[in-house]
Formats: C-alpha cells, structure tokens, sequence
C-alpha cells in the first residue's frame, strides 16, 4: 500500500499503538522523520524501542524484559547483517496470538539475569525500513503477515513538512533567515531529491557560511545535486504546449522517446501541483511573507 501524506502515516501508526496492527512495516527513504513521528506516538504508550547495532543477545534479553508489550525496530536495515537477528526477527514477526521466541545456545549472561532460553509473548511489532526488498529476501512471507506501507510522500507534502518544522530547527537563527534556505530548496525540489534533512543540512551550512562571508547559495546548489534530465525535461515542458514539440526538443538533446516518458512519469510522481518555476527568483518580499506564516502558524 502507498501512502503519500503525513496524515497517512500517522493514522497506521496508531493503528499499531491502539492494538489493531499486530505487525505494521514501514517503507520510505531515508530523513522523512519516521522515527521521530512514531517516537512521538508511541510515546503515549509504554513499548519497547529497538535501534540500529543492537546485538542478538541484547534483542532477546529487553524482548523478555518487555514481553507482551509492543516492539518498535528501527533502522531494521542495520540489524539484518546477523543471522541471530534474523532468526529472532522471524519469530517476533510471527502474527499468532503467542509467539514462542527461543535463544540459540546456552548463555551464562541469560542465567545471571534470570532469563530463560524460551519464552513466549504477545507482543506486537512495527518494523521501520529504508528497502523492504532487501528485508524480504532475508525473512521471506512478511509483506503478507501484517501491513505494508510504502510512504512515498510528494515535494508538496515534504515542502509542507519542512515549513512546519522550521521553527523548531537550529533556534539560534531567525525564521527570515531559515526561511531563505528554504525558499532556495522549494525552488528546486522538482529536479532533485529533497528530504527534510535537505533543510537542517541547508541551514547549518548557512549559518557556516554567513558567519566567513562566503556565497552560501551557490554551496547549496552544488549540494542539491540536480538532475540534468529533469531540470531539462522541466524547461521542456513550460516550453512547448504540444507533446510531439516536446518530445522532438527532447530527442534534439540526445535523449529517446522512451526515456523522455520515463522522466515525465519521474516528474509528475514527485509533484502534485504545477510545476515551480525555475527562472523566477524569489524576492525578499516573498520570503518575508512566508516566515511571517510560518510564525502565525
């Protein structure tokens, strides 16, 4: 299932923290604070929050010391380098009632805190994850134990995001100021590939590059890394109304039909709404406009 809004996200997130996902699993690219959105949520909750580098051991001891309470993995990608953790991973992901859940020899550290070697426990688990291809093929059959989410936001919602969390981000600048390292990155987020860590990256390297007088716009751009074809397909297409003008200005560039569409089917997933004017600077009237709403908000 895709899912493209915040909203989205957050109402299967829930989900999971009412009891009615007994395994939830999350997809999407990296620095779209999932984590942070579910840490948010399952704050309310007592659970058990499993992070990156966490060794087998340790997984099956605080699932124990946790047991029937719910289980968060994140950044599981990390985890599935051991195959302890994906034989632990397996029977935590079982969907039964009970899940019987056992350690793999004998462990002097177990006996010393009282743990057993087998244990069984409700506990249900949400999974978060940057490529659930990779996750399948090492635990196969879990896309249809529990809920599969794909959350593919578009730049509109992500640029929605980014202005929401501008107040709360390197506080000791003001919001005109973050506002204008954000109106650069919603001026180009159609022809490169913007997170929210593409704003707290942005401002830090700002604030670096106004405190020794160095051109921080042209930093910034650099950084975006835009996409040619996009950039290209994007002028294209404000250019010329007819599609056949379009694809022969396309192919005058040394690119086929064929991969004209695949740019164009490229473009329209990332947006929703027209696309932004690339060659239509932002004015300080504008920016200033836009931090005063973000201040009222």
């Amino acid at each position: 299932m895709i899912i493209q809004t915040y909203n989205e996200l957050r109402f299967y997130l829930n989900m999971f923290k009412n009891g009615n996902a007994d395994l939830l699993i999350i997809e999407s690219k990296a620095g779209l604070a999932k984590s942070r959105l579910i840490g948010e949520i399952m704050q309310e909750k007592e659970c058990l929050m499993i992070f990156a580098h966490t060794t087998p051991l340790r997984l099956y001891m605080e699932a124990y010391l946790h047991k029937d309470l719910p289980i968060v993995i994140d950044d599981v990608d990390s985890l599935l380098q051991d195959n302890n953790n994906l034989s632990l991973l397996k029977m935590l992901c079982n969907t039964d009632e009970f899940k019987e859940i056992s350690w793999f020899s004998t462990s002097p550290i177990l006996e010393n805190n009282n743990i057993p070697s087998k244990y069984e426990t409700k506990s249900r688990v949400a999974i978060i994850c940057n490529r659930f291809d990779e996750l399948t093929e090492k635990i196969s059959a879990l896309r249809d134990r529990g809920i599969f989410i794909q959350f593919q936001p578009t730049n509109e919602e992500i640029l929605a995001k980014m202005r929401e969390i501008i107040p709360e981000i390197h506080q000791d600048i003001s919001i005109e100021e973050k506002t204008q390292v954000y109106s650069i990155i919603e001026k180009y987020a159609n022809v490169c590939e913007v997170s929210l860590r593409t704003l707290v990256k942005g401002i830090a390297l700002y604030k670096e590059c106004r405190e020794r007088g160095i051109d921080w716009q042209s930093i910034l751009l650099s950084s975006l890394e835009l996409n040619p074809k996009l950039v290209l397909l994007d002028k294209i297409l404000r250019d010329y109304e007819r599609e056949a003008d379009r694809i022969k200005a396309w192919e005058e560039n040394g690119y086929s039909k064929r991969n004209y569409y695949e740019f164009k089917l490229k473009l329209n997933a990332k947006v929703r709404s027209p696309l932004i004017n690339l060659h239509e600077d932002s004015s300080s009237k504008v920016v200033s406009s836009l931090a005063q709403s973000i201040l009222k908000a």
